[in-house]
């Protein structure tokens, strides 16, 4: 219950303050490719509930299943320029605070995987004749960032990320959250420190506008 509080609040606090500088990445993607600026997918969810992840496009249109697989990898032809900046700044997961606040998602939480992601790993574990690994069907919310990610992000390989989303799940605690809170910031922060400066320029040539 006070997690969830906690989330209410402070996606509503993240959508509010990041709001002129998502309609400024929505006019530069507009601007750069045809199609939507944000696409909805869906991803698996706790106890393997698929649910609507919102996030802004980074890939040119109808592109998402060709030339890369179910990951990106280095120099993805499918990922525009504007795309490459907003995935390296993170900048394309912030549609998800919508997630939080809706309830499908937590701050804290193992990342959601694809279905196509899914898919294919229970495809490899049929071939492998392997037991399904614990983890892989979350028992919490899924979040936008987790042990999992302070780890590596997708450079870890899916047995790993399994691994480490069911040492969260078996540990989870208020302290634990709070640990993974201020990794994150640490981790973060500093290395997309310019995107807060072009939020705060953003923001104050939007407040001159209008005052």
């Amino acid at each position: 219950m006070i997690k969830r509080i906690a989330d209410i609040i402070f996606s509503s606090i993240i959508l509010l303050l990041t709001a002129p500088l998502m309609l400024v990445l929505i006019c530069l993607i507009k601007l750069e490719s045809k199609g939507p600026a944000c696409y909805v997918q869906e991803r698996v969810g706790q106890f393997g509930k698929l649910f609507k992840v919102y996030k802004l496009r980074t890939m040119y249109i109808n592109n998402e299943n060709s030339g890369g697989g179910v990951r990106t990898v280095d120099n993805d032809p499918r990922v525009t320029k504007i795309g490459k900046l907003i995935r390296g700044c993170s900048l394309d997961e912030f549609p998800q605070f919508i997630n939080i606040l809706l309830g499908s998602m937590s701050y804290i939480g193992p990342r959601p995987i694809s279905l196509d992601e899914h898919n294919f790993v229970l495809q490899h574990i049929e071939k492998e004749n392997q037991s399904i690994p614990q983890g892989l069907f979350h028992r919490v919310k899924p979040g936008i960032t987790g042990w999992a990610l302070l780890h590596g992000r997708e450079k870890i390989s899916y047995e790993d990320r399994f691994k480490l989303n069911s040492e969260y799940e078996n540990n989870i605690s208020m302290f634990f959250d709070l640990k993974i809170f201020f990794l994150t910031f640490k981790k973060y922060f500093f290395t997309n420190m310019f995107v807060m400066l072009l939020f705060l320029a953003v923001t104050g040539i939007i407040m001159s506008m209008i005052f």
